[in-house]
């Protein structure tokens, strides 16, 4: 009577042990041929070395073998869905797992990239000047996408006919990578008509073109401060000016009042009457013409 033992890694770490009874009749000289009888007590429940070969250790809860795998003191989920021919138990041999090799998620990095970076080209893409760069997010997210989910496709064909074909990790992220960044680029597209209507108000603000301006007069009657003026659009195109005035205390740069008109569509060569208006205390004023410039971007006539 003897009791070997088979000794695996345990808890990942921990050392199990299976006990095998072995009853052994010795046959005296001349008698009949003696019996061996060879009982095998159920493994305990622990861990002991991945019989599928995928891994370094799966877990056997003392009647089958489950999803709970370790490689490396990681833990993972790998369920099986197939049976795997000849592996009853943890002390049984079994040939290696006929199927794709374990691969870390390395795609998870790149499916999380691909979200990130479509979800900010669909935030931003409408937004002058910053299209650009969501649309550079854009295309960078959809390359990563589409790659996540060609290899994805793959080792699913590779891995269906062993059951085991489900999605991997981040495959939700490159979908939704997938779904944000063609709406990004269109988005992207749109900023860059806003971005060149904008440089194009910012333009006609700060580029006035040539002119010449002529004061006429200016005073105060019944607490209204009044500046007339002449501007000359001498340019070759037509014009549209916004003409600032000041009012100042009587032979001083101190400002009390400062006064805005607009004047439209001045033709090339053509003068038109510049008049602003302001509500005063002071019965004396001054007047100066501190800026003219173009219309205010996207301001209404």
């Amino acid at each position: 009577m003897f009791s070997p033992s088979i000794t695996h890694s345990g808890s990942p770490c921990r050392t199990s042990t299976i006990s095998i009874e072995t009853t052994l009749t010795v046959r005296p000289p001349g008698a009949p041929v003696a019996s061996c009888v060879v009982d095998q007590v159920p493994p305990p429940a622990d861990w002991y070395p991945d019989p599928t070969g995928r891994f370094e250790f799966r877990y056997h809860n003392g009647v089958m073998w489950t999803g709970d795998v370790s490689v490396d003191g990681n833990r993972f989920l790998d369920p099986l869905r197939v049976a795997v021919p000849g592996v009853a138990g943890p002390g049984v041999a079994a040939p290696p797992f006929a199927g794709v090799p374990f691969r870390e998620p390395s795609t998870t990095g790149k499916a999380r990239a691909a979200f990130v970076l479509g979800l900010c080209s669909f935030l931003i893409g409408w937004v002058p000047f910053l299209c650009l760069i969501a649309a550079a997010a854009a295309v960078v997210a959809l390359v990563f996408a589409i790659g996540v989910l060609r290899r994805e496709r793959r080792e699913r064909r590779e891995s269906a006919p062993l059951g085991l074909a489900a999605d991997r990790p981040g495959h939700g992220y490159a979908v939704a990578g997938a779904i944000f960044a063609p709406l990004g680029l269109i988005l992207s597209a749109l900023g860059v008509w806003l971005t060149v209507l904008t440089l194009r108000e910012v333009q006609s603000f700060t580029e006035v073109g040539r002119y010449s301006l002529v004061d006429q007069s200016c005073g105060v009657d019944s607490s209204l401060a009044t500046y007339t003026g002449s501007i000359t659009n001498e340019s070759s195109t037509t014009r549209s000016y916004e003409v600032t005035v000041e009012f100042v205390r009587p032979g001083t740069s101190v400002r009390l009042h400062i006064g805005t008109v607009s004047i439209d569509d001045v033709a090339p060569g053509a003068s038109a009457r510049v008049v602003v208006n302001e509500v005063v205390s002071e019965p004396d004023l001054d007047c100066n013409v501190v800026d003219v410039t173009g219309p205010l971007p996207f301001s209404q006539s």
